[in-house]
């Protein structure tokens, strides 16, 4: 047992973490109003001061004069309803804003200019959803973003997992003794170092910011 430890003591010894450089964004560069033009309709953003991640917003659409989203903040709103109203913005935001008629049915719920609609009943009017507001009235914009990895050789583990591992390795070692030598106990104990490292990549990959897009002038 004790080799297995060495062994995987010296690989997870070995593990480092190298942060990602940021690259601020010059003033110039986010009082320009085009890069709001460029988010992808869908995206969860937040026009005003409060992050992206703190409000429940989404991007419609932008012209040289206003930007157009659908709000969802404050909202009594079923999780189903909201779900499709999302989805309904990433796949076809222009039925907000459309003076055609237009429709999306998801099951039982339904969305055209009329409202949104839940087994035939009107839960929602357009009005009470998406906001338009003026260019000259937005102070700041920002997204949710995934947050960019490194590259995949790059293990960008913090030292607290590091740590974790190494006090998880040594129970498992306390509590072998002699009764986990071998293949089993190699790759019992490669678990119990690799276990909270392996949990953080994969919940760092779902992780998001709030990033900002642009701010007036």
């Amino acid at each position: 047992m004790k080799s297995a430890v060495s062994v995987a003591l010296a690989i997870c010894l070995v593990v480092s973490s190298v942060p990602a450089s940021a690259q601020p964004q010059s003033a110039a560069s986010l009082s320009n109003w085009g890069r709001v033009r460029t988010i992808v309709p869908g995206t969860r953003i937040s026009v005003g001061i409060a992050g992206a991640d703190e409000v429940q917003q989404y991007f419609l659409d932008a012209t040289d004069d206003a930007i157009t989203f659908l709000d969802l903040t404050n909202r009594d709103i079923a999780r189903t309803v909201r779900r499709t109203l999302v989805r309904v913005a990433e796949i076809h935001p222009g039925l907000f804003t459309a003076t055609r008629w237009t429709e999306v049915v998801d099951g039982h719920i339904r969305v055209n200019q009329d409202g949104v609609f839940v087994k035939g009943h009107r839960v929602l009017t357009l009005e009470e959803i998406v906001r338009t507001i003026d260019r000259g009235d937005v102070g700041e914009v920002s997204r949710l973003r995934r947050v960019q990895h490194q590259q995949p050789h790059d293990i960008d583990v913090p030292p607290e997992a590091i740590a974790t591992s190494v006090m998880l390795a040594g129970g498992v070692a306390a509590g072998c003794h002699d009764r986990c030598d071998g293949a089993g106990g190699f790759l019992l104990m490669m678990g119990a170092l690799f276990g909270p490292a392996l949990a953080f990549r994969a919940a760092r990959e779902h992780r998001r910011v709030s990033e900002l897009v642009y701010r007036a002038p």
